[in-house]
């Protein structure tokens, strides 16, 4: 064996460039493979880390438990942590801003991903710990121990609470805007709330979470509707332990692409020398002695190439610490890579497939030079018997001079090699050309929803909080002073009113619309009994009427402006725009989708949403609203939501459906707003006319993109002092996320384009050898052309035609294969795919195109400069003696 080996050796070092080529190859192959599963699995272990940010480490929340069923759970040896809390009260901030007060323990802010900063955590009775952005928002400062007189919804005397400790803050509360306290677990604030404690539960590893979850819920006798699991946390953790598809299909690819070129390269270096096996045989070399030792050739470069891709791969895959997470997970919630993981299971991959390509690609040869008799072998005169010439001469022959047109028959005569380099070319190629394509189309259309929700792209959104009086908006005057500032680019305001919608209980959509009251009643009950609302006659989300022929639902009515409503035209899916001429009172509705369940997200991916309620353009549908409670400044909440109670306050009138439209230009982000009910879009002019109300409680301001640094730090300031104006007004700001967002853009086309040239290198590799090999393998022909007459200009153009030749074909092969993937990817995202594209106008982007054609004529250019050269400094009789 050791003979062998050796053996391997000298012909991999009297063969360099073959040698180099395969191990690059196969370098590069499992190089991406670990890089790219490694990435994967890092921005999965991310995307849970980040999810559990969002919405806490517990697996699932046991809902109206008491302290017998906290024993029970703590007794389960599955269970690794358990943090219990109580909804306490409502501190009703002086800026008119609501802060729920939660009684926790302080394992609390380990579900939280969260800490304390300064302080501690309370432990007694009127104790509290805040975050610091609530601080900062309630104008309060941060010292420790400092006595806060703190107002209660539930009424009486306003508290004395000392401020124990200051928390972390929370990136998702402090991005909505959800301000909460923390109080003990203490019997003084539990007394009372002994039956209403909320149990999260995180599970040990290597548990059945679901199984243990209906196991444990079950045990204490909950109903469905309090047992919340983390479905989210779930999704993310099932993804991190599920087998990583797109990774497989990258690395099939790989191990095609990197097949072929050692295929060519291996078969091409076994041809050239195959009189040196027919030798060895000569002298009594065994078939199976000459196998051994071309198997220790591939063994030896598969050995060096998986190790230093391996290790490459290792090292590199550091390089993108701290990138933008979204990259690499279809769902990510942001955030940063900070944890670099290398994937076990992408190594194991990555040397399945580099072995795959290397035995796959080796077999011929190697069945090859086993069946090849020495003296043939020793001849090397298989050339010949290949050769097949042809009388008739083709249309482009006709058109082709003499140099040309040998150019063109060898091409030719040896068709197979001529459709390998072009299928080995094509796939690199068109992974560039079809990924380059899918980022145009995507872009284009982001650019053109941008165009029709314009809004959904500006940096600042003020929002006046649902418990803020109607009336209570921004004026006319002060939406001007905002537009005259220089850091502005424009600003879209809207009016806003909480309503009832009455429509036929008929258009109902079947199961769809049935399941979705359901589903809607118990979130709007849940919310009642958290907040302690009172609860009082037909109250709620929806109620039939007496005769049950009509269903009263939840609504909110929006006015937009002409600039907002003109865009939505492009995307109606049907009927037309409010007319403003009309006499009668005329808007569009959106309904929202459902499952059959009446839920919003399919817990499989596959369940159909519809629209909940069937109605269509041209229907008239009745809207009211509480005017008169309105007016006195009435809880908006209290007001929706008891309408027997207010029913007197009410006035309705008859809207016609002038179009119907699928998505919200903008929502307000208030339970009482949510886009999970209707919404009725009218005119300014019209939204006045029905409401009376005259200002504005939702305004959008796009900042200049040309704003500096300093800029946009002034206008956050004016925003935010705007936002104080009305006590409780919601601001968003996104304008951090916006940069994330266009970097991890740039990531990826920077990463995409790094795929396909590392493809498109390897591709490039085979074209060469293939080119190289089959311009030097004809020496003798080549010989035979000069001594009758070939003047050494004439044999430069023959040979560089052939080469262009290749490239030409190679690049017609991708274009045309790349436009064909590119048509079926546009057919899929716009007509077939659950979420189908905005624009559906199909494209040509010419730059890759031309970039392709012109890599693979470089490509088959280069290709002739050696032949060229070894032909021109060989002797015309050397050459005509030389038999490959």
């Amino acid at each position: 064996m050791k003979k062998h080996l050796k053996l391997s050796l000298k012909y991999m070092l009297n063969y360099p460039k073959r040698t180099i080529a395969m191990i690059l190859s196969i370098f590069l192959s499992i190089f991406f493979i670990v890089t790219m599963g490694s990435l994967s699995q890092s921005s999965r272990n991310a995307d849970v880390l980040n999810v559990k940010k969002a919405t806490g480490a517990q697996h699932v929340i046991f809902r109206e438990v008491n302290q017998g069923d906290i024993h029970q759970i703590q007794s389960n040896p599955k269970v690794k942590k358990l943090a219990n809390m109580f909804y306490y009260d409502t501190w009703m901030a002086r800026n008119g801003l609501r802060v729920n007060l939660l009684g926790g323990e302080e394992n609390i802010l380990y579900m939280e991903d969260t800490k304390i900063l300064t302080g501690r955590f309370p432990t007694k009775g009127k104790e509290i710990a805040l975050e610091e952005w609530v601080l900062e928002r309630l104008n309060l400062s941060k010292k420790i121990d400092q006595t806060l007189n703190i107002p209660l919804q539930q009424g009486g005397e306003p508290q004395e609470f000392k401020l124990t400790g200051i928390i972390k803050d929370r990136a998702d509360e402090k991005s909505t805007g959800n301000m909460e306290g923390y109080v003990a677990y203490h019997k003084e604030n539990l007394l009372g709330r002994e039956e209403h404690i909320n149990s999260l539960v995180e599970f040990k590893e290597k548990t059945d979470i679901p199984r243990e979850i209906k196991a444990l819920g079950k045990s204490l006798n909950l109903k469905d509707e309090e047992i919340l699991p983390n479905k989210m946390l779930l999704n993310a953790m099932g993804n991190l332990e599920g087998i990583d598809w797109e990774l497989v299909k990258i690395a099939f690819v790989l191990m095609l692409v990197g097949g072929m070129v050692i295929y060519s390269v291996y078969n091409i270096s076994s041809l050239k020398r195959i009189q040196q096996y027919g030798i060895l045989r000569a002298i009594g070399s065994t078939k199976k002695q000459l196998i051994y030792m071309m198997l220790g050739e591939i063994g030896i470069i598969y050995v060096i190439g998986a190790i230093l891709g391996v290790l490459a791969g290792s090292v590199f895959v550091h390089l993108f610490k701290g990138i933008n997470m979204d990259l690499f997970t279809v769902e990510g919630l942001g955030g940063k890579l900070d944890i670099i993981l290398i994937s076990p299971r992408a190594i194991q991959l990555a040397l399945i497939i580099g072995l795959g390509s290397v035995l796959a690609a080796g077999g011929r040869a190697i069945w090859m030079a086993g069946r090849i008799s020495p003296i043939e072998a020793m001849k090397r005169n298989t050339q010949d018997k290949k050769i097949e010439f042809k009388d008739r001469e083709g249309w482009i022959e006709g058109h082709l001079d003499i140099s040309n047109r040998i150019s063109y028959r060898n091409l030719m005569r040896n068709k197979k090699a001529l459709l390998f380099t072009a299928i080995t070319m094509t796939i690199g190629c068109s992974i560039y050309m079809v990924g380059s394509f899918r980022a145009e189309m995507f872009d284009r259309d982001r650019e053109y929803y941008n165009n029709i929700y314009k809004s959904k792209a500006y940096e600042f959104t003020l929002n006046v909080n649902e418990g803020a009086p109607i009336k209570q908006v921004y004026s006319l005057d002060e939406i001007k002073e905002l537009e005259k500032l220089p850091q502005v680019e424009d600003v879209l305001a809207r009016g806003v009113v909480y309503s009832r919608l009455e429509f036929p209980t008929t258009a109902l959509n079947g199961n769809f619309g049935r399941n979705y009251l359901k589903y809607m009643q118990k979130r709007d009950m849940a919310l009642r009994v958290q907040s302690a609302a009172p609860v009082e006659g037909k109250s709620g989300f929806a109620f039939e009427s007496e005769d049950k022929r009509k269903t009263t639902i939840r609504n909110t009515i929006l006015g937009l402006s002409p600039e907002e409503l003109k865009p939505l035209e492009k995307d109606l899916k049907a009927g037309h725009l409010p007319d403003l001429k009309a006499e009668e009172l005329q808007g569009l509705v959106y309904i929202p989708k459902a499952t059959e369940k009446g839920t919003f997200v399919s817990a499989t991916g596959k369940e159909k949403k519809e629209p909940v309620i069937d109605l269509k353009v041209g229907d008239k549908i009745k809207v009211a609203y509480p005017k008169e409670g309105y007016e006195k400044s009435i809880e908006n909440y209290l007001l929706i939501m008891d309408y027997e109670k207010y029913k007197e306050a009410y006035i309705d009138k008859e809207i016609t459906i002038t179009g119907m439209i699928e998505e919200l230009p903008v929502q307000d982000n208030f339970h009482l707003g949510t886009s999970n009910a209707p919404y009725l879009l009218m005119t300014e002019e019209g939204f006045k006319e029905f409401t009376g109300m005259d200002g504005y409680r939702i305004i959008s301001i796009d900042m200049k993109d040309n704003a500096s640094r300093t800029q946009y730090q002034e206008l956050q300031k004016k925003v935010q002092k705007l936002s104080e104006v009305i006590p409780g007004t919601n601001l968003m700001n996104q304008v951090e996320l916006q940069k994330s967002t266009e970097e991890s853009g740039r990531q990826y086309k920077t990463l995409r384009n790094t795929i396909a040239g590392i493809l498109i290198f390897i591709s490039g590799l085979s074209i060469y050898n293939n080119i190289n090999y089959n311009l030097l393998s004809r020496l003798r022909e080549h010989g035979i052309l000069k001594a009758i007459g070939l003047t050494q200009r004439q044999f430069k153009k023959m040979i560089q035609f052939e080469g262009l030749a290749y490239g030409w074909i190679s690049a017609f092969f991708a274009c045309s294969i790349s436009f064909l993937i590119q048509l079926g990817t546009f057919l899929y995202w716009a007509y077939i795919s659950p979420f189908p594209l905005y624009q559906k106008q199909f494209f040509l982007q010419w730059q890759p195109y031309i970039l392709v054609l012109v890599i693979n004529l470089i490509i088959g250019y280069l290709a002739t400069l050696g032949p060229i050269y070894q032909v021109n400094k060989t002797e015309i009789t050397e050459e005509i003696r030389t038999v490959e």
